[in-house]
């Protein structure tokens, strides 16, 4: 998941806000720049879903529901376009997409239980053979040059991590273990965030770092990007939302109980006690407004053009919903 600027066609509102900013003591500032919603169009015949992908170009992807059939939707231009599934499954489900257009999924094949990993990209489909020896994989993420991170699983109780090279090269297979149990997410180095519980690691080239919760007693990882690392901690008997900008330490993010995505110059969206989206410009909080009248609204995504993506729903946060893009408005 460059020292590219963020945001660009914002640039100049930004650069204004930021003076502000700095102009005055830090607390002083009473007023939290909006992201503002705009609800996407859905295809004929869709249903509820989740966004969890972006170019950072203004174009994302997500799985919905469309006439019943869970798959891959993405919006180019403002418009759905239905990507569909590969032949011979059953749902597809998109998990992350890079500045290339390149999506990574997993396709599920409901009559043999078999899970693969899946890659699209403009010439279509392309189904991942699975390591021998193991049955279940479940895509995690792609990163800028095109890396694949993967789950996998087998008959017992054996899970490992398999990272595919974007040179075409062999997979690497990285066992689970104290460290490396489970594969959060992937950096454009190549580096792998995992989680396991009681502590968090990046992996890079079998290379293990271990993250520290310091100040506070635990500390949990769940996104990557550009040696950044966001994620919960536990402070004050609550949860909050935590940063990591080295593996030494972490910095609490204000008012948010976790976050859960970063993108390459530290914009970071995650959830408020309640359950509803915030973001955070580095560690300077902001608001995510309400789209419409929807009671619940998520942002799962923080992209590179500076917008955050997620959906909105009246019922169950488990089924997805809407899709929603927000962008900063000052």
């Amino acid at each position: 998941m460059s020292s590219k600027s963020w945001v660009r066609a914002l640039a100049p509102a930004v650069a204004v806000l930021a003076a502000v900013t700095l102009a005055q003591p830090a607390g002083a500032l009473g007023i939290r720049i909006p992201w503002r919603p705009t609800v996407l169009p859905l295809p004929a015949g869709g249903g509820s879903g989740f966004l969890t992908g972006s170019n950072g170009k203004g174009e994302y992807t997500g799985t919905f529901a469309v006439n019943g059939v869970q798959q891959v939707v993405s919006w180019r231009g403002g418009q759905p376009v239905v990507r569909g599934l590969p032949g011979g499954y059953e749902r597809a489900d998109a998990v992350d997409e890079n500045a290339s257009g390149v999506v990574v999924g997993t396709a599920y094949d409901h009559e043999t239980k078999a899970n693969r990993v899946f890659v699209l990209d403009a010439t279509g489909f392309h189904v991942k053979e699975n390591p021998p020896t193991w049955e279940n994989l479940y895509a995690v993420a792609v990163n800028a040059r095109g890396d694949v991170l993967a789950r996998a699983n087998r008959t017992g109780p054996y899970a490992a991590t398999v990272l595919w090279p974007a040179d075409g090269s062999a997979p690497t297979i990285i066992p689970s273990g104290n460290d490396t149990y489970y594969a959060r997410d992937l950096d454009d180095d190549g580096t792998v965030l995992f989680d396991s519980g009681a502590t968090s690691a990046l992996w890079k080239n079998g290379v293990i770092r271990q993250l520290s919760p310091s100040p506070a007693a635990w500390a949990e990882a769940l996104a990557i990007r550009n040696g950044v690392v966001v994620g919960k901690r536990s402070w004050g008997g609550v949860e909050q939302g935590a940063r990591w900008s080295t593996p030494d330490a972490t910095v609490g993010l204000e008012g948010g109980a976790s976050a859960i995505s970063v993108n390459q110059v530290g914009l970071t969206t995650g959830l408020l006690p309640g359950g509803n989206a915030t973001a955070w410009r580095g560690t300077v909080p902001g608001e995510v407004q309400r789209p419409g009248t929807y009671p619940v609204f998520q942002a799962s995504l923080a992209a590179d053009d500076g917008s955050l993506a997620g959906f909105a729903t009246s019922g169950s946060v488990d089924q997805g919903g809407v899709p929603v893009v927000w962008h900063l408005t000052p």
